[in-house]
């Protein structure tokens, strides 16, 4: 038995050991990820989740309010992310949605900052800024 789980263990290394996907690959050249962490019907429910993530905003399309928490380009800073949600218990959804050049252009040179100073305490100001950079600049 010992036999069968080493040669399958082997089997999978070789497999996969040329399989390397990240999150930029998995996304697209002009994609990006957005982390939603919830959809109300009504305006005052999707409000209540500011209280708890003042670094979040939300977006209304098709009557339905999104709150988003953050959002990533760079597949470093997106794990960064997830890893830092997957720690702090906050339950996330990743929606990939397209965006323009400009767009998207913005979102890389803020990123490009960021990278420079990964720090989990200030994963909320990163959040808030690119957020806030995606609404003004991209809408």
């Amino acid at each position: 038995m010992f036999l069968a789980f080493t040669i399958g263990a082997l089997f999978a290394f070789y497999v996969f050991k040329g399989i390397n996907i990240t999150l930029a690959d998995s996304i697209g050249d002009n994609y990006v990820i957005f982390y939603q962490i919830g959809v109300f019907r009504k305006y005052n429910n999707a409000y209540k989740l500011l209280d708890i993530y003042p670094e979040s905003i939300i977006f209304k399309d098709d009557n339905l309010y999104y709150v988003y928490i953050g959002i990533a380009q760079d597949s470093k800073i997106g794990l960064f992310y997830e890893r830092y949600y997957q720690t702090n218990n906050i339950n996330y959804y990743k929606k990939r949605v397209r965006v323009d050049d400009k767009c998207l252009n913005k979102i890389k040179d803020y990123e490009k900052l960021v990278n420079k100073n990964l720090k989990e305490d200030l994963i909320s100001s990163y959040n808030k800024n690119v957020l806030h950079i995606y609404q003004k600049e991209c809408l």
